[in-house]
């Protein structure tokens, strides 16, 4: 696979035989992209939980308590869609993917459904009422990614240099890709060089991903998709 908007063509061989050149691929579970997004991995991530929540239909539908449910969903359901999250670059709309899906399922969970004209925010404070408060999965996902943030920095290895580096050559013209740092510095709201001083701290830095990940993201335009 090559990550690249110019390459067209590529021929690399290993022991005298050419490799496939392909758009995608999957490494330890996680699919890679050509373009560098996390886009088809969150969709692959979702679809894949939603098929387990499915196979686990007659226990949601039980009359086991709502607490009980709960405690079932996180490691059986949602585990599987946070698989790898660190190495995710959020946009908009894959932020509003995690979203509906979740809320999905905690309405089948409650056995509520669109048609009763419950608001998300009403069937949370249901959630928190019945279990306890729980932390939304979008900001697991969040907190995850900045904590492997602060890993990373604290520690001299070959992900740091790679993520603090920098590619030679000239950006190509018009709005730039998001890339994984962009979601951190917006998180925090800080630049590179104050992250990476910022999570020198291990206590600090535990204080600001704590905030940050429960911070309500930003209301993204409806994909007609």
């Amino acid at each position: 696979m090559v990550s690249s908007e110019r390459v067209n063509d590529a021929s690399i061989t290993m022991d005298h035989e050419p490799l496939e050149l392909v758009h995608k691929f999957k490494y330890l579970g996680a699919t890679l992209h050509e373009d560098g997004s996390s886009t088809v991995e969150v969709r692959t991530r979702i679809a894949l939980t939603t098929a387990a929540f499915a196979k686990l239909g007659k226990i949601w539908k039980s009359s086991i308590s709502l607490k009980a449910k709960h405690k079932l969903f996180r490691p059986l359901v949602s585990s599987i869609l946070t698989y790898g999250c660190e190495t995710w670059t959020l946009l908009a709309d894959t932020e509003r993917r995690i979203q509906v899906f979740e809320n999905n399922c905690l309405r089948k969970l409650l056995r509520i459904s669109y048609k009763d004209h419950v608001t998300n925010e009403s069937v949370r404070e249901l959630v928190v009422a019945y279990v306890s408060p729980q932390e939304p999965l979008l900001a697991t996902v969040k907190r995850r990614k900045l904590a492997w943030f602060g890993h990373v920095t604290r520690h001299d290895s070959l992900s740091k240099t790679i993520l603090q580096g920098t590619v030679e050559g000239k950006r190509r013209r018009g709005r730039q890709k998001k890339v994984w740092c962009n979601n951190i510095k917006e998180w925090i709201g800080m630049a590179m060089y104050e992250l990476v001083r910022s999570a020198s701290d291990r206590v600090a830095w535990r204080q600001k991903t704590d905030s940050s990940a429960l911070r309500s993201p930003r209301r993204p335009h409806r994909s007609r998709d």
